[in-house]
């Protein structure tokens, strides 16, 4: 007979968190995942296809769709929406969890944790020369997304008006030491170009300028695609100094060039906006004496059943957070193979 290996908390229903629960339950092994929100999927749940005539850009987006539909078929894991945790302490080698759902309370036993809790987009209105929220056609790439998402294709928020000419400013809330964000976020310049091309594939009359640091290519495939794209986008190697809205709700910018100050205006401009730590961050690190990396987000223990994975160990693109995750089930098997 088979040694039983007991269940393992999963805490987040993002990729990170379903990727965790398909590769343990392909072993065997059973879960549960709670989420806080009303649905599974994540951050990544929200993105949009970016393919192009067709042709995939390896953004991942559509992987997210792919576990979501395996976790159904998977009678090994059990979900559990809009639950959080309410404590966890330790009793011998169990893990009692203690879950909030609505007006209910109560605890559970596992043999293992693990944190998958994602990160949290950086808020631009923390930095208010970036105007966000006053300005009407000012917009994230969190919002850029989500629009391409529902209705597949980009308008004017102000207005629903098509787009003629718009803008990415990279680096927003990352590679800034003054945010405490000294980090290079590195999905932004792949997400923002991906969705610039799709842009510009379906409206091809539409001007698309970047405003950037450097060009960071992290990605499966953005090399390639970024040498095929970049001559169908300006290229401005500068970050706008101000934000303002003019005439018509065009979003204008300062910029320099050769020393004089001059001035930019676009339909709409996205703000290609950086990964910072969860919000739930703090409370985990205070129940298990977790302590933090360089960039401010979880280290793995990776000892007495309590694991971390995905991006809420850093920054990382959907196909990383995936392999990121696979390679944590290791040392779970491996935790709970010694522990049996």
């Amino acid at each position: 007979m088979a040694k039983s290996r007991g269940k393992v908390l999963i805490v987040g229903g993002g990729i990170a968190g379903l990727t965790m629960a398909l590769e343990l339950g392909r072993r065997g092994v059973p879960s549960l995942v709670i989420e806080k929100e009303k649905t599974i999927g994540g951050h990544a749940g929200t993105y949009a296809c970016k393919a192009v005539d067709g042709h995939c850009q390896k953004c991942g987006a559509c992987l997210v769709q792919d576990a979501i539909r395996d976790i159904r078929e998977m009678p090994q894991i059990e979900v559990s929406v809009e639950t959080t945790l309410a404590g966890l302490d330790r009793e011998g080698k169990e893990i009692v969890a203690r879950f909030k759902k609505g007006e209910k309370e109560g605890p559970d036993r596992f043999s293992a944790l693990v944190l998958c809790h994602g990160f949290q987009p950086f808020d631009p209105a923390e930095k208010p020369n970036y105007e966000y929220n006053r300005i009407p056609n000012l917009i994230t790439g969190v919002e850029l997304e989500q629009m391409m998402k529902q209705k597949g294709n980009v308008f004017r928020p102000s207005d629903g008006k098509p787009v003629k000419d718009m803008a990415f400013v990279q680096c927003v809330g990352s590679r800034n030491p003054a945010l405490g964000r000294p980090y290079c976020s590195q999905v932004c310049c792949g997400y923002a170009l991906r969705m610039a091309r799709q842009i510009r594939t379906q409206n091809p009359s539409t001007s698309i300028t970047f405003f950037y640091m450097d060009v960071q290519t992290f990605g499966r495939d953005f090399e390639r695609m970024f040498w095929e794209f970049r001559d169908a986008v300006y290229w401005i190697r500068e970050i706008p100094g101000d934000f303002f809205s003019t005439a018509g709700d065009r979003v204008g910018v300062t910029v320099e060039d050769e020393g004089e100050i001059g001035e930019l205006t676009f339909d709409l401009m996205t703000l290609s906006v950086g990964m910072g730590p969860s919000p739930d961050q703090p409370v985990f690190e205070k129940w298990l004496d977790l302590r933090q990396g360089p960039e401010r987000f979880l280290v793995s223990p990776k000892r007495g059943g309590i694991f971390v994975a995905g991006s809420a160990t850093g920054p990382m693109s959907i196909p990383d957070t995936i392999a990121n995750s696979r390679a944590t089930v290791t040392h779970v098997m491996d935790y709970l193979e010694e522990r049996s």
